[in-house]
């Protein structure tokens, strides 16, 4: 039995919504009631936070997106596994570990994530992982020496159906920004666009968010595979994943309501947002590679998606729509008038690659990544670039017997120009015992990534304990 106690408080420098300090526990439990046999239970309890107009106390499900319960309780990994001398066979809830690249490797896609506090998660992207429930096997192959093949092993994956990502909620701090408008304005006779409103004839938007869950049927389930090896040196893997999208996927609805039936008057009028949780399919094929290069480890990475979900600013959604005579006609005539955008969340077809390297120079641990995204025919403008290139990299150093540790994270969205920085300190007070301060950073323009949350700088304290 093992366990973490985590806490993390933010002071906010940059003007966005609240955060309160939070506290996360997690609990480890791993019994081998026989040689072959493994059993693992792991569970998570959060308090405090992000978190904001949540129910409160309660137990995270796998069917909705939007969920913010605090204080709240996670089976995170709960599954038996069955080692034989060349098979393992493993079923309940687990985490897949695919790709080899740092941050989010394109190919680590099985596993849904909770994004309510996207950039200042404890050990950063593997912590936001969501368990789900699955039957995993893995058989491990015999050595090719001729081949100089080595360590090949072979996993095919079951999952019986899709459990939604945590999105976070409208007045939390991470909800994005390129999805909120707060009014409508008339430019023209035929076309509305986003403005403020206290603008002249704003229509005020009432924007709320809604929970769908997925169908519990055996053809709403996902296939994961997974071909992994040595060869001369170098750590191969091949991936496949056909099931439920596991990436942020809502769609946009509105109501225009009308309190005058039978009479238009623009300033009267008022419009209902829903963005509505969404599930779909996608398909994912991928490899990756790593192998040494003198004194650097080089690792490279590929994904082929189709049907991929990738977000669109609400502005240009909204912006693209024409008030035709039919519609005019239609608010005029009813009290409620539903009006179907485009879609938020378009699904796509897209390459995503990364080529990273890393090594040890006089006590330094410097990592260069590249990572782009290329979006294959025709696309509306996405919330990314395309293509989108990022430039990311660390540089971690270790002082006074490995006790002190500085450390400065960073990632460049080339065509958009926005920037994200987290330079910490961290200091080990004991074994079991580590504090840290740091520094976030998000600028660039509001229809990016990183842009998106500019307000959202922040003096970052954190502190952990195991056990």
């Amino acid at each position: 039995m093992t366990g973490r106690l985590y806490g993390l408080a933010i002071v906010d420098t940059g003007g966005g919504p609240r955060q309160r300090p939070e506290a996360i526990g997690t609990l480890e439990v791993r019994a081998t009631p026989k040689r072959q046999w493994l059993g693992v239970l792991e569970l998570r309890s959060r308090a405090g936070g992000p978190f904001e107009g949540g129910p409160g106390p309660a137990v995270y499900n796998f069917n909705q997106t939007f969920q913010n319960f605090s204080p709240s309780l996670e089976f995170r990994q709960a599954y038996l596994e069955w080692r034989g001398s060349r098979a393992e066979v493993r079923a309940g809830i687990q985490t897949f570990a695919w790709g080899k690249l740092d941050g989010v490797p394109p190919t680590d896609i099985v596993n849904p994530r909770d994004w309510h506090d996207p950039f200042v998660v404890d050990e950063f992207f593997e912590e936001q992982k969501i368990g789900i429930p699955a039957l995993l096997g893995t058989y491990y192959l015999p050595d090719v020496p001729r081949l100089d093949l080595s360590g090949l092993r072979l996993a095919a994956g079951w999952v019986p159906f899709g459990v939604a990502p945590r999105l976070p909620l409208l007045l939390e701090r991470w909800f994005p920004q390129t999805v909120i408008v707060s009014a409508l304005c008339l430019v023209g006779t035929t076309r509305i666009e986003p403005c403020d409103r206290g603008a002249d004839g704003a229509i005020p938007v009432d924007t709320a968010t809604v929970n769908a869950g997925p169908y519990r049927q055996l053809d709403e389930g996902g296939f994961a595979a997974h071909v992994g090896g040595t060869w001369r040196g170098a750590d191969f893997d091949l991936y496949h994943y056909s099931g439920p999208e596991t990436g942020p996927n809502v769609s946009l609805r509105a109501v225009v309501h009308n309190p005058h039936r039978g009479m238009l008057n623009f300033a009267d009028l008022s419009v209902s947002s829903r963005l509505i949780q969404k599930h779909d399919i996608m398909h994912m094929t991928g490899a990756d590679v790593a192998f040494p290069a003198g004194p650097f480890t080089v690792r490279a990475e590929v994904a082929w998606f189709v049907d991929h979900a990738y977000l669109r600013p609400v502005d240009d959604l909204l912006s693209e729509l024409r008030i035709a005579p039919r519609l005019i006609d239609h608010v005029t005539a009813h009290a409620r008038t539903p009006v179907r955008p485009g879609d938020l969340f378009p699904r796509l077809d897209s390459v995503e690659w990364g080529i990273g390297a890393d090594t040890l120079w006089h006590g330094f641990l410097p990592l260069l990544q590249l990572n782009q995204i290329v979006v294959l025919g025709s696309a509306p403008r996405l919330l990314i670039s395309d293509p989108e290139t990022r430039l990311s990299g660390t540089l971690r150093r270790r002082f006074a017997n490995d006790r002190v540790e500085l450390e400065v994270r960073g990632s460049w969205e080339i065509e958009r120009g926005a920037l994200y920085l987290f330079p910490r300190a961290s200091w080990e007070v004991r074994d079991n015992l580590w504090l840290r301060i740091g520094y976030l950073v998000l600028t660039g323009p509001r229809d990016s990534v990183f842009g998106q949350f500019r307000a959202n700088d922040q003096l970052v304290l954190q502190a952990r304990m195991t056990f």
